[in-house]
């Protein structure tokens, strides 16, 4: 389906003020882009979307509460419009593909890298086939479903090429970076992500949770706690054969008599 105009209308979404400064600084010299809007979340954008009905959409992939994916599986089929995803972390690209993104651009911006986005996403507009842009985000999410439920024959982060985790946290599917958890404890029937920028409840075991890590940098210290090799900055000696791990966000860890042996191992 070809648009019948010359416009296209765009909409930024990111929750950063100057990356969505940047974009729009872009794409003004664009006779072609009409920028209708610009959103700050994903909750907002989805408003905006629904009023607005952009062609293309420059989509920041991680922000506070809805995240990118998140916006898309919101979306009714006839509301989809093309996507840029615009992010800081180059392991999220394969997935803007799965999610049949026209690209994506990561931060800092590149002129050059921009503009070569800009008019593959341009000509995916003016080629734009809605009903196969939904029917192939819906074959996404239900992926997305499977590698939750544990269906699927190969756990997220042991594929080969691919260390991604699919986690549903809060009714909704996040797709998380393993480098970016820092530890993680059992909780009753959950488990608390100690992440980056937060922590998250998920309701899975702390055994299932390992099965989804790569061991050659997740270790179990304790009966209740995994730990992430790479956010460790110092494993000192404790009473009656135990350890404490200190992570750089400056976390102190008890690592158990049991499990100091494994800790040794991978260090």
């Amino acid at each position: 389906m070809k648009t019948t105009t010359a416009t296209i209308r765009t909409m930024i979404v990111d929750d950063e003020v100057l990356a969505r400064e940047n974009v729009e600084a872009l794409l003004q010299d664009d006779p072609e882009i009409k920028i209708v809007a610009q959103c700050s979340n994903g909750d907002q954008a989805v408003e905006a979307i629904r009023q607005h009905r952009p062609d293309l959409l420059f989509l920041d992939v991680q922000m506070p509460g809805l995240d990118g994916f998140g916006l898309l599986a919101k979306l009714p089929d006839t509301l989809l419009p093309q996507v840029v995803f615009v992010t800081a972390y180059d392991h999220f690209a394969l997935q803007a593909f799965e999610v049949q993104a026209v690209d994506y651009v990561l931060k800092p911006f590149n002129r050059v890298r921009f503009a070569e986005a800009l008019a593959r996403a341009k000509a995916a507009v003016r080629e734009r086939d809605p009903q196969n842009l939904a029917r192939r985000l819906d074959e996404v999410m239900t992926a997305l479903q499977r590698l939750r439920e544990g269906k699927d024959a190969a756990p997220a982060a042991r594929r080969e090429g691919d260390n991604r985790l699919f986690i549903r946290c809060d009714g909704e599917i996040h797709v998380m970076a393993p480098e970016d958890i820092l530890w993680i404890e059992s909780d009753g029937d959950y488990v608390r992500l100690h992440v980056t920028d937060k922590s998250r409840f998920v309701r899975m075991s702390l055994l299932k949770m390992m099965e989804k890590l790569d061991p050659a940098h997740f270790v179990r210290i304790h009966r209740s706690t995994i730990v992430n090799l790479r956010h460790m900055r110092k494993a000192s000696p404790a009473l009656y054969g135990e350890y404490t791990v200190e992570l750089t966000n400056g976390a102190k860890l008890k690592v158990s008599r049991t499990f100091v042996h494994d800790l040794k191992a991978h260090l």
